[in-house]
């Protein structure tokens, strides 16, 4: 990946990569680290996410990445693109990344909106520690 600020696109195609390779952790943390390089880029960091991702090949990073970016922008204080909302964005089953289950109390607790309304629980401080 580039060493300049990657947008959403890229970090979606560098998580299909990592998904091919059958390197679930790295698509994981590529995915939850762009909320911290979506804040260090400050200004406006929206053209970061102006493109739609391409499908990862994974519905739930296909929904990972829409809800990173809802995250980002509502920090942010600006509109989310509109891609976020797309049905494939969601998942019908529940997904908690962390794969332990005496997580998953903490993780609907404490999951952002963005995350819990797609179907994806992640444990308090998932997205300080990418």
């Amino acid at each position: 990946m580039q060493s300049a600020r990657p947008n959403i696109t890229q970090v979606g195609a560098e998580i299909a990569r990592c998904l091919s390779s059958r390197d679930e952790p790295s698509a994981l943390r590529l995915a939850l680290r762009f909320v911290e390089q979506f804040e260090r880029e400050g200004g406006d960091c929206s053209r970061l996410l102006d493109d739609r991702p391409d499908p990862t090949g994974d519905v739930r990073f296909d929904a990972l990445l829409a809800a990173v970016a809802e995250y980002s922008c509502a920090r942010a204080e600006l509109p989310p693109p509109a891609w976020v909302d797309e049905e494939e964005r969601f998942l019908s089953v529940w997904w908690f990344p962390s794969g332990l289950t005496s997580l998953h109390a903490d993780a609907i607790a404490h999951s952002p909106i963005s995350f819990a309304r797609r179907g994806i629980f992640i444990a308090s401080g998932a997205l300080s520690c990418a």
